[in-house]
């Protein structure tokens, strides 16, 4: 079997020859891409999503430590990464660029020559936070980063807890460093995130090549049920920037990218441990498999398609770095603001309708993708 990246299709190891699909693991994938699109709809409580979920983005790293396969070349491995990641990244931020005009149409404003420019300046820098529709994207440019110090260390320190930990401990400060020493300007290919996610890639490799975490019993499922507790809990102490993988950099609190880390950590574990539980659910197993396998396509669609189906249904503006939305979300943590239940409802839906664009496209996707290894085969 192949092996394959965070988002989609994952495989874990039982041991270092036999690998088997862990529905667990694609189960945790497809309840974090659920909130990942959730917290983008844009309604007034989606922020309590993001806080049951301070952990979604660094879970996916941790996630693509624990899938990861030995027996590659390192080159053989970043190969598969550009093809796996950096294509995505390049087809699809063109995909976003080109909607600008569309964007502009649905928004009644006049296109400016300038923003398209800038969009495709920042396409180019792997700036995914100023990219028009397609700011979720950093992730993979992010990962792939992260990939290239990953695939240099894990089969050096895997065996090993301490020597990860150090690696992770030593990743965690240069992360500081580079936060000290770029005061606030863009650091290309997400570096800073890049670091924070390869200390949760080595602790997922750890934990994967035993088996750990995966298997149901009463004893993960409490382990779960405290460590995600716990997770919350410390989330409430060290709130919004100090704990988003995204978010705590621009705090200049840095600490907290020690505490991200832990609760990460604690959480991506937490998730893991009560999803062997969940996969034992008939109904609960193939819709969140499906969105596990999936999630690398919603992940690239889901936030354009929630702005032009709003724009275009209810001429709703959800840009997430506009003042019109930086302002709403100060109304709404005054109270001034409030989503009626249909309004809520609405945005849910929308949410949904996006999950369902990119369900679309992995069909398409993968049954392209069989059809030339069918004929390959041949």
């Amino acid at each position: 079997m192949e092996e394959t990246i965070t988002l989609s299709e994952p495989l874990a190891a039982t041991g270092e020859k036999k690998r088997t699909r862990l529905y667990s693991v694609d189960i945790a994938k497809g309840i974090l891409i659920l909130e990942v699109v959730l917290g983008h709809a844009w309604f007034a409580k989606a922020g309590a999503v993001n806080q049951w979920f301070p952990y979604s983005m660094p879970a996916f790293f941790l996630l693509a430590g624990y899938v990861y396969k030995p027996g590659r070349t390192y080159l053989q491995n970043m190969g598969r990464r550009v093809l796996q990641l950096l294509v995505p990244y390049v087809l699809f931020s063109i995909f976003c660029n080109l909607l600008y005009p569309v964007y502009a149409e649905l928004a009644k404003v006049p296109p400016d020559p300038s923003a398209m420019k800038n969009l495709w300046i920042a396409c180019l820098k792997s700036d995914a936070f100023n990219m028009l529709m397609s700011t979720p994207m950093w992730f993979l440019t992010s990962l792939f980063t992260a990939s290239i110090v990953f695939f240099a260390l894990v089969d050096r320190v895997r065996k090993s807890l301490l020597w990860t930990v150090v690696c992770a401990v030593i990743l965690l400060g240069l992360t500081v460093v580079i936060e000290i020493v770029k005061k606030g300007a863009f650091v290309p290919w997400h570096l800073d995130y890049a670091l924070f996610g390869c200390a949760m890639m080595l602790m997922g490799a750890y934990f994967g090549q035993r088996g750990l975490f995966t298997k149901f019993s009463v004893k993960n499922l409490i382990l779960g049920i405290v460590l995600l507790a716990a997770c919350m809990g410390l989330n409430e102490v060290f709130p919004n920037g100090k704990t988003s993988v995204v978010q705590y950099i621009t705090t200049g609190e840095l600490y907290g990218v020690g505490t991200n880390f832990v609760i990460s950590l604690m959480g991506s574990i937490g998730l893991l441990c009560v999803c062997t539980l969940l996969e034992r659910i008939p109904v609960f197993r193939p819709v969140f498999c499906w969105l596990g396998r999936s999630s690398l396509w919603i992940l690239c669609i889901h936030y354009a398609a929630i702005m032009i189906i709003e724009l275009w249904l209810f001429n709703h503006k959800v840009l997430s770095n506009s003042i019109i939305q930086v302002i709403m979300k100060e109304m709404y943590g005054w109270g001034l603001v409030r989503d009626t239940t249909k309004d809520i409802i609405v945005k849910v839906l929308v949410a949904f309708a996006s999950i369902g664009i990119g369900g679309i496209y992995a069909v398409i996707h993968n049954a392209v993708k069989k059809a030339i290894k069918s004929k390959r085969a041949a």
